[in-house]
């Protein structure tokens, strides 16, 4: 190769080597363009806005976002446990990047409430509003897995702090009554003693409210929540108003009212103490009368047997409580005769023009039970055998449900004299072969 054909070559490498840096440098100016966030479209969510959306992605339109940043956010929305399935995509121009977030919600059966068992400072909108700010996907239901309750409670003690209000938050998955599926997330202010100094009832009448305050007052001086009071409204504060007629009235869940108190000393000990005045509200509804009773399904045992067993008296107030206990008499009765699985089920039909009340008692009876086989533990051999001698109801015989605590009142002399006994009847009903094993133990204490 001779001189001049090599300086042509060198000047053509040194051309493209300018050219491939001159479209280099406009590429990555072209790329920082396409780089920004402009624009999110949200697909597949029927419970969250764009916006909302956007603000729990941790993206902001106008910033400069790539493929880390937006699988930093669908981490985020996927982590929360709102959403079945999180998927992006994304197309870049000139103007810069539109990014398309699909979302599949969690279904609603996975979604329990949040529940606030003592925020007393706050109602709960001003709760719901200072914490959506800071949680953009909350919504009062909270979902079974994910991070998003440990999100709410955060955001619960940043606000405690933000307020400069006493304790720590902290929070429990609540289950039914039997112990299996979880019906709501349920925070609490700890390390603060919130008591109860008295009792408000908005919309119940001065007499009502006597009524209801002492109906009340085994929960003054204890410490306030909401659950407490909930329990202290369906089963002491209720039947105030279901003995006098009132079958619709119904208790709202409860506020508080804190109490104005000296600011405690710098040098005070133990947990913060708040006084409140816990606030229950009622909405009574109006009297029904009684207008009629029908027995249905009734064939052991004769309507005029059970009918005087229910205090309903046409054109007063219905009492339906005394109703409970009257259906319990007459399953008794029915226990009495061998039907050991009655049940008793009434259907109230109202009348709101007439302000009346029907009741249809319908009766499902069962089977007739007898007596099986009896056995009388703890004794010794001859009070055993003087026992069982003096028990009448035979193998075979329609069982009775009162005998066997009759049949103590009546032998208590044939047990050892001068020994405190503890004496337990135990049933054991037996559905395929229809009858009901006894046992009686006799335990010295």
């Amino acid at each position: 190769m001779n001189r001049v054909t090599r300086f042509v070559l060198f000047l053509f490498l040194l051309l493209s080597a300018a050219a491939a840096q001159r479209q280099s440098t406009s590429g990555k100016a072209s790329s920082g363009a396409a780089s920004k966030l402009i624009a999110l479209k949200v697909t597949g969510t029927a419970r969250y806005t764009d916006k909302e959306i956007l603000a729990a992605s941790g993206l902001q339109i106008g910033q400069n976002a790539a493929d880390g940043d937006f699988e930093e956010a669908v981490q985020r929305l996927g982590d929360s446990g709102l959403f079945s399935n999180v998927v992006y995509s994304y197309s870049s121009s000139d103007t810069g990047v539109r990014l398309e977030l699909q979302l599949a919600d969690t279904d609603k059966s996975k979604l329990v409430p949040a529940h606030f068992e003592n925020f007393v400072w706050f109602t709960d909108d001003e709760l719901r509003t200072a914490l959506q700010r800071r949680v953009p996907l909350f919504k009062q239901l909270l979902p079974l897995a994910g991070n998003l309750p440990d999100r709410v409670s955060e955001a619960l003690q940043a606000i405690l702090t933000e307020k400069q209000f006493p304790g720590r938050v902290d929070f429990l998955r609540n289950e039914d009554e039997l112990g299996g599926a979880l019906t709501a997330v349920v925070y609490r202010v700890e390390e603060v003693s919130i008591q109860i100094r008295d009792l408000e009832f908005p919309g119940a009448s001065p007499e009502q409210t006597a009524l209801l305050t002492t109906a009340a007052r085994r929960i003054t001086g204890a410490e306030y929540g909401r659950s407490s009071l909930g329990a202290l409204a369906k089963f002491d504060l209720l039947p105030v108003y279901l003995q006098r007629g009132y079958l619709k009235a119904a208790f709202g869940s409860s506020d508080a009212s804190v109490v104005p108190q000296p600011s405690p000393a710098a040098d005070a000990q133990g947990p913060a103490e708040l006084k409140v005045d816990a606030i229950v509200p009622v909405r009574p509804g109006k009297i029904y009368s009684t207008s009629s009773v029908d027995w249905k399904g009734t064939s052991a045992i004769t309507t005029s047997e059970v009918a005087p067993l229910i205090h309903l008296p046409p054109g007063q107030p219905a009492d339906a409580v005394r109703l409970l206990r009257d259906i319990e008499n007459v399953s008794k009765l029915y226990r009495s005769r061998g039907y050991m699985t009655v049940q008793i089920k009434p259907d109230t039909q109202f009348d709101d023009e007439k302000s009346t009340v029907h009741y249809d008692l319908n009766v499902v009876e069962g089977d007739l039970y007898r007596m099986g086989e009896l056995e009388i533990l703890g004794l010794d051999t001859q009070a055993t055998a003087r026992m069982r001698a003096a028990w009448t109801l035979r193998e075979g015989q329609p069982y009775n449900a009162d005998y066997p605590k009759k049949f103590l009142d009546d032998t208590g002399q044939l047990v050892p004299r001068g020994v405190r006994w503890a004496v337990s009847i135990h049933e054991t009903p037996d559905a395929k072969a229809k009858t009901v094993d006894v046992e009686i133990r006799f335990k010295q204490q």
